[in-house]
């Protein structure tokens, strides 16, 4: 297991106006697998081409286990990347697909034909070894494709989108399967995407990139639940915020005071923020509730999203466990229980 450290990388592409990637530091711990999100142009996919040596940064410096990598050819650092696409050679069955790596390192015939069973295995695609690409299915492309990827057992494995093709229902059964593969590979990795629901599900620990630039990195439940900013809230499906000043455990603003946690003895200028499904709708007046009218509702299967509107703006309430159902037009009043209220910058 490897660990990576990025310092201070900077990557500037001739003729555009802002560096891709400015001033990146992160530590990858041996084994883990680490997820890259962010919009498109955020910088993700540059991350990975510089550690994989298809391109060199402008500024800072790559290691691997404390070693710097950057004077160390694309080919020899161990650094496998796998795409949006499976990329497999059509004129090549799955075995000799995934045997390429180990050919070209000149690995026995017997060593080979037991490499590609066991990848098979691990891919849950046993008997397939005489298939070419063209007989198999998108998910089916894919695990090939990881099989290739990991069976020259690779220092570091990258993972560009490779799930962003898939149909919904393949997708997720592949999120499961590179999760447990890489878990019992032992590999350490990095997953690319903007589906803010991959990166949860699979990480260990998120990277949000916003701009070229860290914009939060945590667990997985920690940045869903407790962005650290206005901006990475934005990005994690938050669009409630009150601001007002902070007096020891109340947060004073233009709808009225509201009870928080956890309790300050400064009182300072102050934004607090919650997420839709842990706001509350109520008929009759409660702590932390503020009276609205239903502007407009959308029944979305695992929910009921409400938009409410209170005191000039919308409030949006995912309701998941409807104690009752409100129609366009009812008087409600939107509760925000302070366990779930918390400070952003």
């Amino acid at each position: 297991m490897t660990q990576i450290e990025l310092d201070n990388l900077t990557r500037h592409y001739p003729r555009q106006p802002v560096p891709a990637i400015r001033d990146i530091t992160l530590t990858v711990q041996p084994g883990e697998l680490l997820a890259l999100l962010g919009p498109s142009g955020s910088g993700k996919s540059t991350i990975l081409k510089l550690i994989a040596g298809i391109e060199r940064p402008d500024r800072g410096d790559i290691r691997f286990d404390g070693q710097s990598i950057r004077g160390i050819p694309a080919n020899r650092r161990g650094a496998t990347l796998m795409f949006q696409k499976a990329y497999l050679f059509p004129f090549l069955n799955v075995a000799d697909n995934i045997a390429f790596g180990l050919k070209v390192k000149g690995a026995r015939r017997n060593t080979i034909r037991a490499e590609v069973a066991r990848m098979l295995n691990l891919v849950e695609l046993p008997g397939i070894e005489r298939k070419y690409p063209h007989q198999l299915s998108g998910g089916e492309q894919q695990r090939v494709a990881l099989a290739r990827a990991l069976v020259t057992r690779p220092r570091v494995l990258m993972l560009d989108e490779p799930l962003s093709s898939l149909d919904t229902s393949v997708r997720h059964t592949l999120q499961e399967a590179i999760r447990r593969i890489q878990r019992e590979t032992g590999v350490t990795a990095l997953l690319v995407t903007h589906d803010l629901s991959e990166a949860v599900a699979m990480s260990d620990r998120t990277v949000l990139l916003l701009d070229g630039t860290v914009a939060a990195c945590a667990a997985p439940r920690t940045l869903f639940q407790r962005p650290p900013s206005r901006a990475v809230a934005r990005f994690v499906g938050v669009s409630t915020f009150l601001e007002g000043h902070l007096e020891r455990d109340r947060l004073c603003t233009h709808l009225g005071p509201f009870a928080v946690n956890p309790a300050t003895e400064a009182t300072r200028p102050a934004i607090f923020a919650i997420r839709p499904e842990h706001l509350r709708l109520c008929a009759a007046p409660d702590i932390n509730a503020v009276p609205g009218v239903v502007a407009d509702l959308l029944y979305k299967g695992e929910f009921t999203e409400y938009q409410v509107a209170v005191n000039g703006g919308i409030v949006r309430v995912r309701d998941y466990q409807p104690q009752r159902s409100y129609a366009g037009g009812d008087p409600v009043h939107v509760q925000f229980p302070p366990e779930h209220l918390f400070e952003v910058e």
